[in-house]
């Protein structure tokens, strides 16, 4: 933590950032600083020097809300965050006018001066995206199918509050405070959230004015939420394994006033690698329906060697094999450990890791890696080219289209 403090607050920063930008940070947490700010009435070089040396000694100096409200900031505090402060700005009709000297002339601010400055002039905008950095952050999502399709949830003051109230007694129960902030947002069909909660109490030792104390401290976390109406699923990130079908309960309890919307049996038999195993270790990926998928490479593989555990009789792993290769022959590598064996009783594929290479204008594609383990789990990283992954996994077979199978027993 200390050190992307540091880094956040370097010399060329503490040189070009404007001291009343830096003023109204520091006088956040005026009470709890070992600075003395009346050094910022003064010479400006001498006051950049003060804030410089203050950085640069001992981190007992900080307060934790500064520490807190550095972090927030560095985590937009790059080219990623500039974009995404500006598209939540956009979004939310708010202007953001660059910044400029007393003469009304353009100055160069870098990403980090522009997120203090949203920071401390516009709080809704920096909230909502640094709700949105932490839904993109999720790449490995607990995913349940509802029991039907197109099934709208209804956002309203009363099931907002019903819901906030909920999450809230769960992370009380699981000792991570009483605290709970739900940020709601909207992106076409789907309604995601995202819950900042407390994490378990932690207790370390520090120095404190030449003497050792202990403190003890809550960071925040955060869970999200992500529910499509169109294809009836319901994505969930950050919370524990134990936890997630209880928090999809009460999305669907107090949301969509459907309790069991997502306890049906095979609420999370997702995903398949059935054709993988079909056609063997020759199997390559059809994307020329999206002709700005590049190439997709498979570069990891595992499969297992099932047998029976003579004690229970249930079914059990005898022996597995995995293969890695960056140039797509990670799949021949597991034939050759399976001695030309075929896929079938005996044999199964636990997972493979895949490289997407998706054109984006360049010469360099942009490369999306993606972990598909069936029956629950897709895991990549979302912020880009979700729809596509989705479209390319369920063109390819690789996804259980739960919702035609009944339409086809239906029909007969």
């Amino acid at each position: 933590m200390a050190k992307n403090i540091k880094k956040f607050v370097n010399p060329k920063f503490t040189r070009t950032i404007g001291l009343g930008p830096m003023r109204r940070l520091l006088e956040r947490h005026r009470e709890a600083l070992a600075l003395d700010l009346s050094i910022l009435d003064g010479d400006p070089g001498a006051a950049r020097a003060a804030i410089q040396d203050f950085f640069a000694g001992p981190e007992d100096n900080y307060s934790d809300g500064l520490v807190a409200d550095l972090h927030r900031i560095a985590e937009l505090g790059d080219a990623d965050g500039l974009r995404l402060l500006l598209d939540v700005a956009d979004r939310l009709c708010i202007a953001i006018a660059p910044g400029r000297d007393p003469d009304g002339g353009e100055t160069c601010q870098d990403p980090k001066h522009l997120a203090l400055r949203v920071f401390l002039d516009f709080p809704l905008v920096f909230e909502t995206a640094s709700d949105m950095l932490a839904m993109a952050a999720r790449s490995s999502l607990a995913e349940y199918a509802g029991v039907e399709e197109g099934i709208e949830a209804e956002v309203s003051d009363e099931t907002k509050a019903a819901f906030e109230a909920a999450a809230a007694k769960m992370f009380e129960a699981d000792h991570r405070g009483c605290y709970c902030r739900v940020g709601w947002y909207t992106d076409a069909d789907e309604v995601n959230l995202v819950i900042t909660h407390g994490s378990l109490v932690r207790t370390t030792p520090i120095v404190d004015s030449g003497a050792e104390r202990v403190i003890s401290f809550r960071a925040a976390e955060h869970a999200v939420l992500s529910y499509s109406a169109m294809a009836g699923r319901l994505k969930i990130g950050g919370v524990p394994k134990a936890r997630s079908a209880e928090v999809a309960e009460m999305f669907a309890a107090t949301m969509m006033q459907r309790p069991g919307f997502f306890a049906a049996q095979d609420a999370q038999n997702l995903y398949t690698l059935a054709p993988i195993e079909r056609i063997g270790c020759g199997f390559t990926f059809n994307h020329a329906f999206d002709p700005g998928i590049r190439e997709v490479q498979i570069v990891a593989a595992q499969a297992d060697l099932m047998g029976v555990n003579p004690r229970t009789g249930q079914p059990r792993v005898l022996r597995s094999v995995s293969s890695r290769d960056g140039f797509d022959s990670a799949l021949a590598g597991l034939s050759d450990g399976m001695r030309g064996e075929p896929f079938g009783n005996d044999w199964r594929l636990n997972h493979i890791d895949i490289r997407i290479h998706f054109d984006v204008g360049g010469r360099r594609p942009a490369k999306v890696a993606v972990k598909i383990k069936p029956p629950t789990s897709a895991s990549f990283k979302r912020h880009r080219f979700e729809d596509r992954i989705m479209t390319l996994l369920r063109r390819n077979g690789l996804v259980h289209d739960r919702f035609a199978d009944l339409a086809a027993i239906a029909a007969e």
